[in-house]
């Protein structure tokens, strides 16, 4: 597969076209009152085709591949030469610049095979790297330099990288979508308050965390150029993380606002509440995590360890 990548990720296209096909039909029978019979099947149908979709799509993201290990070999380069150039203390930036410059090596290093790589890595090969550099001025202005010809360079002209840009969006897409079709289905065909109000949460915790991907996305490519491929797997499992902490974070809320008041928050607006609440959970991942870690570090606090007494303290010279 990896031999024909313009293949793969048409077959991934394929894959990801029926599986949202699959689950628009879902979605569509919820709201008609389809057969029970009928709902399974296609509910087994879009779970087919989507996990088609997810394990294809992951021969598209190929870390290994020698252009990826360069491409993220430049993309630590780039975010070390920015934060060299903006310190103040001189020690400490040069000690990035190095850094760096130690980056730049590696890729240089594993020989990419495709054209713009290989022209980077020409360029870069022009600007004596092992030169020791005195003065501020002058490892600054080669910092410049170095940074000026990397941020030039587009993830897109990378093929490996590329591929791996657009299956991580595709995933955001088809995670919108299952929140989606879970709202739906949570509205037309789940009567039970409890079972609706933890599916709210987990479809909204779902939405929260792959807009957030969907914009860090953007965010890395367009904006801070620095997008690396090694974080693929953040970008897979962070809606599923989303929207768990969506369901965690709903009964955390349900729980105080039972203790508090004696019965279960109700009322017409409850769902739309308990939606934003899992949203917020999702886009927040990393705050609510943090959070969660503050509380069971404070509830389960190792107990201290007991003061020696009087008569456990060791004798000395022979002494009462």
């Amino acid at each position: 597969m990896s031999h024909h990548p313009d293949r793969l990720f048409l077959a991934v296209l394929i894959a990801f076209a029926l599986a949202l096909i699959a689950l628009g039909i879902v979605a569509s029978l919820v709201v008609l009152a389809a057969s029970a019979t009928l709902l399974t099947g296609a509910t087994l149908l879009a779970a087919t085709f989507g996990l088609t979709f997810v394990l294809l799509s992951l021969f598209c993201v190929r870390p290994d591949d020698p252009c990826s290990l360069a491409w993220d070999a430049l993309s630590q380069a780039t975010l070390a030469l920015k934060q060299a150039l903006q310190e103040r203390d001189e020690a400490q930036g040069h000690w990035l610049y190095e850094r760096a410059m130690s980056a730049v090596q590696f890729a240089q290093s594993v020989a990419p095979s495709c054209v713009p790589l290989h022209q980077a890595m020409t360029a870069l090969a022009e600007m004596p790297l092992t030169e020791r550099r005195q003065t501020s001025s002058e490892w600054r202005a080669h910092a410049n330099r170095c940074l000026g010809l990397l941020l030039a360079l587009s993830p897109f002209a990378i093929p490996p990288v590329r591929w791996a840009i657009w299956t991580q969006t595709l995933w955001q897409v088809f995670a919108i979508a299952i929140s989606g079709t879970i709202a739906i289905v949570t509205w037309q065909g789940i009567s039970n308050p409890p079972l609706r109000a933890l599916s709210y949460a987990f479809s909204g915790g779902i939405l929260g965390a792959s807009l957030y991907n969907l914009r860090t996305l953007a965010d890395h490519i367009a904006v801070q150029c620095d997008y690396s491929p090694r974080f693929w797997v953040d970008y897979l499992t962070r809606p599923l993380l989303g929207g768990v902490l969506g369901i965690v974070v709903y009964a955390f809320a349900a729980g105080l606002a039972w203790t508090l008041t004696l019965q279960s928050p109700v009322g017409d607006q409850m769902p739309k509440v308990i939606f934003a609440l899992g949203f917020l959970s999702g886009y927040a991942l990393r705050s609510v995590l943090a959070w969660l870690n503050s509380i069971a570090k404070s509830i389960f606090r190792p107990a201290p360890s007991p003061s020696p007494t009087p008569e456990t303290l060791p004798r000395q010279n022979g002494g009462e």
